[in-house]
């Protein structure tokens, strides 16, 4: 083996780019909304995989009225493996907001553990506790001023005038 080892790491290079059965992780995820190009005895169609379907399925029934069963049944196959590709989308798709759901009732579930925690701590703080707080706050103090007759009467005169209006501007055009 030691003889031919620029063979090995060829066969390890082309290994690498083989579509392996064990290597089923599926690394690239479809959308709903993700273009395919399809090739098939109609010629190339593309679209979204639910347009494909009704592509396919609409070309199915056309085959199927002119007698050509066999290239009716060629449609109905590719419309049905577009089927598969939606119906993969949408379990991935519940899946992760099944994963989704539980961790944030995992979170909230958590949240409330600490806020009852927090709520058990302060119902348990003595009351005269709270009642020391309230009395030892700072008193504020008030002085009372009085206002002559004269303050008054000015004071009345300014509130009655009527305030202007600034003139607008001429805007240039």
């Amino acid at each position: 083996m030691k003889e031919y080892p620029l063979v090995r790491t060829m066969m390890k290079k082309n290994n690498k780019y083989r579509n392996n059965s064990n290597n089923n992780n599926n690394s690239f995820i479809y959308s709903l909304n993700y273009k395919f190009d399809s090739h098939s005895p109609a010629g190339k169609i593309c679209g979204t995989a639910l347009e494909l379907i009704k592509k396919y399925n609409d070309l199915a029934k056309e085959a199927h009225g002119n007698n050509n069963y066999v290239e009716a049944e060629v449609f109905r196959q590719y419309a049905e493996h577009y089927r598969k590709i939606v119906t993969e989308i949408n379990e991935k798709k519940n899946q992760r907001q099944a994963v989704e759901r539980k961790e944030n009732a995992e979170e909230v579930s958590a949240e409330v553990q600490v806020q009852e925690c927090v709520s058990e701590e302060n119902v348990t703080a003595p009351a005269e506790a709270v009642v020391e707080e309230a009395l030892s706050a700072p008193k504020k103090e008030f002085t009372v001023i009085e206002i002559s007759s004269a303050e008054k009467a000015s004071a009345e005169e300014k509130a009655s005038k009527p305030r202007g209006r600034r003139p607008k501007k001429a805007v240039a055009e």
